[in-house]
């Protein structure tokens, strides 16, 4: 699948990449790197896309996959969820690299990956839909380093997409600003979103929409958008 290739030259115009890439640098394409929070809070946030997103029998694209966590982690623990065909699309080579490398040693056939910027990309969206059939669009984590108007224009072109090929979901986390800051503080680079701001801009595209803040005592959430038909 072609792919907007990073340069050493375009490095510098992707902040948002910047954090990653520097965490690879220094400590190697891994868990870490990825800057989660911990892997049960990581696991858990995967059981909500899991369940949201509905995966079975469904060609999913995974928008910044990192090392590969959630195919493997549906692999190892939700064997039955997997989808029809998993499509991970990642940004810092050395993660695509170690996420390709780690599913074909667990013998993980429905599922590959590609370099590429869904950021910089506008065409990556519909490219998915058209020509790998693409029905689930997830983003995990990978909103992180955008604001909030800039996660919202990314998201506004997966969902474009989606409502292109009239059918398909959105499901998608973020960092709440209605946390607990004295339990977790914000820190940078994340960046923290209105959950209430992100639910209404969901609403004003379909009415099939769901929000769960709870599983994280309001860390973060999750919003699972339909296209209706």
């Amino acid at each position: 699948m072609p792919t907007n290739q990073p340069t050493n030259e375009t490095m510098s115009e992707r902040p948002y990449l910047a954090p990653y890439e520097k965490a690879t640098r220094e400590m190697g394409a891994g868990f870490e790197s990825q800057l989660w929070m911990s892997k049960d809070a990581q696991r858990t946030r995967f059981e909500m896309l899991t369940l949201l997103g509905r995966f079975p029998g469904r060609i999913v694209a995974d928008l910044g996959c990192g090392v590969g966590d959630l195919p493997m982690f549906l692999h190892e623990h939700a064997a039955g969820e997997f989808p029809r065909s998993y499509i991970g699309i990642e940004g810092v080579e050395a993660m695509a690299r170690l996420a390709r490398e780690r599913v074909q040693e667990a013998k993980i056939e429905r599922a590959g990956f590609e370099l590429g910027d869904f950021v910089a990309d506008d065409g990556l969206a519909l490219r998915l839909v058209k020509e790998h059939g693409a029905e689930v669009f997830v983003f995990s984590g990978s909103l992180n380093t955008l604001d909030m108007a800039g996660a919202q224009g990314v998201l506004d072109r997966f969902w474009s997409a989606l409502r292109t090929a009239k059918r398909g979901t959105l499901v998608f986390n973020f960092l709440s600003d209605r946390h607990n800051a004295q339990r977790t503080p914000a820190s940078a680079p994340a960046v923290r979103y209105d959950p209430s701001k992100m639910l209404d801009w969901a609403l004003e595209r379909t009415p099939i929409v769901q929000l769960r803040h709870d599983y994280l005592r309001g860390h973060d959430a999750t919003i699972v958008m339909d296209v209706a038909q």
